[in-house]
């Protein structure tokens, strides 16, 4: 029986090991995934100024205390502050413009009245108040924002408070010890400034998108994740196109279909005019299904969204045309469809969003169509952006399908 069981795995064995691409594609797509997974994620476990969230600062504030809460946050692990823009001083205008154009995604703005908001008299009749912004890009998840939010009302409230110390003591000097020497006042003033905390302060921290990103309410769970895991499902067309192509070259109906009066272009676009048809019908299920169960808003331009998702559909398809041209066996094909999958995926921000990866990683992901399909869906549906402005990532989709669809129909074999 051992001997009979022996040789049925080493049957299976040599079978595996007969397609030595198929071998390689087994090992090499978790190795793949792993190591473009490793360094997408190194902005959230990260923490190397590299390796650092960006955050854009704008000092506006005619006092010195926002520079202490910048430096604070420079001492901070995980955080990369920017203060200046091509060696120029920061501008709230720059900031929006960088967040905007997707060079950034966040920013905190320090008003002019900072510094006076926290000095002012402990007993003034008219209380001043500062507002402290964070510009946010809409896409990004309550996960990073939250955070970011709490550390800067925690450092703002422990300003304030070494700000409105020496006040108190000098108050309670005058009321109770008017003969206190001042520089014994100096000292204890000098005490207090470094050991006072709390939890108040007379400055508001707000969260908001920058100018031109009209959104009507902050972006929930589902708008978060349902344009790339959508992006993500699509592309599955791949594996399964091509291994319908290398099954039907198997059995031999290309060439039987070679006989019948039609050019093979029009053959090829026939087997792959059901594919299209089935995208098209996933990503209509799959945003219909998360508009009506989970209330996610579709935006505000039909147009746009049927466009981009014909787009994004094709560069599909056409990837899956070049991965049926290039494999061989059915082996190969569902091996390779693995691979690009996944690590177009990772690098396109399916998976992890794409501001907390190096900037070397953040660029090299425009190389994929799914980068492109994932900022124009959440152009609509989260930065609340209409037809015009996803024009160039649809450009940008329909060229990956030309690409793909070239190389694939002039490598393709109908035999």
């Amino acid at each position: 029986m051992f001997n009979q069981l022996f040789a049925l795995a080493w049957k299976d064995l040599k079978i595996f090991f007969k397609d030595p691409a198929a071998v390689a594609l087994t090992f090499l797509t978790p190795f793949v995934f792993i190591v473009v997974m490793s360094y997408a994620l190194q902005g959230v476990f990260g923490s190397s100024e590299e390796e650092a969230l960006q955050i854009l600062v704008v000092n506006q504030d005619r006092g010195e205390h926002a520079d202490g809460i910048i430096q604070a946050l420079r001492d901070m692990k995980g955080f990369q502050i920017e203060t200046t823009w091509e060696d120029q001083p920061l501008s709230q205008e720059v900031a929006e413009s960088l967040i905007v154009a997707g060079r950034r995604s966040l920013a905190v703005i320090f008003p002019p009245e900072f510094s006076s908001a926290l000095e002012q008299p402990l007993l003034a009749t008219e209380r001043l108040t500062a507002t402290v912004i964070l510009l946010a890009d809409p896409v990004i998840s309550s996960q990073f924002t939250e955070p970011l939010l709490g550390t800067l009302r925690g450092l703002i409230a422990r300003e304030a408070f070494a700000a409105l110390a020496p006040q108190g003591i000098e108050f309670l000097f005058d009321r109770f010890a008017p003969d206190v020497p001042a520089d014994a006042r100096a000292v204890l003033k000098s005490q207090a400034r470094a050991s006072m905390s709390g939890d108040n302060a007379p400055v508001n921290v707000v969260q908001r998108a920058p100018a031109g990103m009209q959104v009507a309410q902050k972006p929930n769970t589902f708008q978060q994740n349902i344009p790339g895991y959508t992006i993500y499902g699509i592309f599955w067309i791949v594996n399964a196109l091509a291994l319908s192509v290398l099954q039907e070259k198997r059995d031999g109906t290309f060439r039987r279909l070679m006989v019948a009066p039609l050019p093979r272009t029009v053959l090829l676009a026939g087997k792959l005019l059901p594919y299209y048809a089935i995208n098209l019908s996933q990503i209509a299920i799959l945003l219909g299904v998360s508009s009506a169960l989970f209330g996610m808003s579709l935006g505000h331009s039909p147009a746009g969204l049927i466009l981009v998702s014909l787009a994004a559909a094709a560069s599909a398809l056409g990837l899956g045309v070049l991965v049926s041209a290039i494999a061989r066996t059915e082996s190969q094909a569902a091996g390779l469809s693995v691979i690009l999958i996944l690590t177009m995926s990772a690098l396109g921000g399916c998976f992890v969003p794409r501001f907390v990866m190096p900037d070397w990683l953040r660029t090299l992901g425009l190389i994929t169509p799914q980068a492109w399909a994932l900022d124009a869906y959440q152009d609509l549906l989260v930065r609340g952006y209409g037809l015009r402005e996803v024009l160039p990532q649809v450009g940008a989709l329909l060229g990956f399908a030309s690409l793909f669809f070239g190389i694939g129909v002039w490598r393709f074999r109908f035999e």
